[in-house]
C-alpha cells in the first residue's frame, strides 16, 4: 500500500503528495497502524470491524488522508454488511480545506469588516430597565398593603391609634349612658363626675 518517494521537496506518501516532511512523517505512520491493525482484527466479522472503525475516530488515531482514506473504507464495509449510516459514527477531519491566502488577496475594504452592533448590550439596557419598573412597581405595592393593613407599622400607626382610641372612647360612652340608664330604673343617685368637680372646692 505504501508508496514512499520523498525525492527532491516531494513528499508522496501512499499516492498522496505531501507539501512538507512532518505531514508525509504523519501518514507515514499512519500507514504503520494500518498495517498493524489488519494483522490483527478478524475482517470477516463485522461487530470486530465497528469496534475498530469507532476506537480509531474516538483516540483519534488517524492524522492524515491515508488514515482517512482507511476508515472510509471500513465504514463502506460496514454499510454492505447491513449498518445503516446512523449506525455509524462520521469520521472527523481535524483541517481546514480553505487556503488562507485567500484573504491575503483581498483588498484592504474587503478584509475590514464592519463591526456589527452589540445586540448583547441593547438587551442588558432592555433588561436594566424592565427590571427597575418591576422593583418601583413592588416597592408601591408594598406601601400600599402596608398601609392597609391592620397591623401597625411605620406608615399606618398614626392612623390605627386612632381609630382605637375612638372605638374605645365610644365603647365607655355607651357604657357609661348605660349604667345611668341602669341608675335611674334602680333609683340609685349618681355620684358626681370627677371632672365636674375639680375646681370646685
Amino acid at each position: 500500500m505504501a508508496d514512499n518517494n520523498n525525492s527532491g521537496s516531494n513528499f508522496i506518501v501512499g499516492g498522496y503528495e505531501f507539501l512538507n516532511e512532518e505531514d508525509a512523517q504523519k501518514a507515514s505512520m499512519d500507514e504503520s497502524k494500518i498495517k498493524l491493525l489488519e494483522a490483527r482484527v478478524n475482517a470477516s466479522r463485522p461487530n470486530d470491524i465497528k469496534a475498530v472503525y469507532e476506537k480509531a475516530i474516538e483516540n483519534k488515531i488517524f492524522k492524515s488522508p491515508i488514515g482517512w482514506e482507511y476508515l472510509m473504507n471500513l465504514r463502506a464495509k460496514l454499510l454492505e454488511s447491513g449498518f445503516t449510516q446512523e449506525d455509524l459514527i462520521p469520521i472527523p477531519l481535524n483541517v481546514t480545506f480553505t487556503r488562507h491566502s485567500a484573504f491575503e488577496n483581498m483588498a484592504v475594504k474587503q478584509r475590514i469588516k464592519p463591526q456589527k452592533e452589540d445586540t448583547g448590550a441593547d438587551f442588558g439596557k432592555i433588561f436594566s430597565i424592565i427590571l427597575n419598573i418591576v422593583l418601583v412597581i413592588l416597592v408601591i405595592v408594598m406601601f400600599v398593603i402596608a398601609s392597609k393593613s391592620d397591623s401597625d407599622n411605620i406608615i399606618n400607626y398614626k392612623r390605627n391609634i386612632t381609630n382605637r382610641y375612638s372605638a374605645w372612647d365610644e365603647e365607655l360612652k355607651e357604657r357609661e349612658k348605660a349604667v345611668r340608664e341602669a341608675e335611674k330604673k334602680l333609683g340609685i343617685e349618681a355620684p358626681q363626675r370627677y371632672d365636674g368637680d375639680i375646681g370646685e372646692d
